[in-house]
């Protein structure tokens, strides 16, 4: 019995260096090599009739692969219009990051779930207790990778269908914002350009204020209470 035990904690700690081993993989390969604008649009143009399935298909295994969203939410745009091409890539980019988040909870719960201490805990149980608005504030944040947080909130608690609702809510605003924009650049509508444009820096801006002031306040309440 000391022995399985003791094997447990070894198992958990082998699981979750292989998770950040791969994350740390995949980010790099998607900055040294990942696809640009010009290599999606040529290769979508050249298939028209699976051109929908392949953005789906693509979109998902981009963003596990840590391409960025915003990127194919341009290209999206660019080739089926703002509004097919934002419900093409959301879906696709909902289907990577739940593959991602089952990964990361596969390799990386057991060890995350033994070790929570503090302050670490008392930010886990309030994730947990509101998990479809801490996915969305999270998907609204510039500063925090979308892709390294799918493999981040399998992790945690938060619930796949929780983790599937927040991460269609909070990037649906910017899907629609990328698309509105590769949809106005392709078809050099430059005041369309313009208004996504000024859309998309207004959620970030957006986003970043009101993401630190949610985060500054929970932790405290939670930290009150305790005390």
């Amino acid at each position: 019995m000391r022995r399985v035990l003791a094997a447990r904690p070894t198992a958990h700690g082998l699981r979750f260096a292989a998770l950040v081993a791969l994350v740390i993989a995949l980010f790099g390969g998607a900055l040294a090599a990942g696809p640009d604008k010009d290599a999606l649009l040529l290769t979508l143009r050249s298939s028209t009739v699976f051109a929908p399935l392949a953005v789906v298909v693509g979109s998902a295994v981009l963003v596990a692969a840590m391409v960025p969203r915003t990127l194919l939410a341009l290209v999206g745009g660019a080739i089926f219009g703002t509004w097919s091409g934002s419900a093409y890539v959301l879906l696709g980019v909902t289907a990577g990051a739940t593959m991602a988040y089952v990964v990361g909870r596969f390799l990386g719960r057991g060890y995350v779930a033994m070790r929570l201490r503090g302050r670490l805990a008392l930010i886990e149980a309030w994730v947990a207790r509101h998990g479809v608005w801490a996915v969305v504030v999270s998907r609204m944040i510039p500063m925090i990778p979308f892709a390294v947080s799918n493999y981040a909130f399998g992790t945690t608690s938060v619930r796949a269908r929780q983790f599937i609702t927040g991460t269609i809510l909070g990037a649906l605003p910017a899907t629609l914002a990328y698309a509105a924009l590769g949809s106005a650049t392709v078809h050099q509508n430059w005041l369309g350009t313009k208004i996504a444009g000024t859309a998309v820096v207004i959620l970030g801006i957006g986003g970043t204020i009101g993401t630190y002031l949610v985060w500054r306040r929970h932790p405290r309440v939670s930290l009150t209470k305790v005390k």
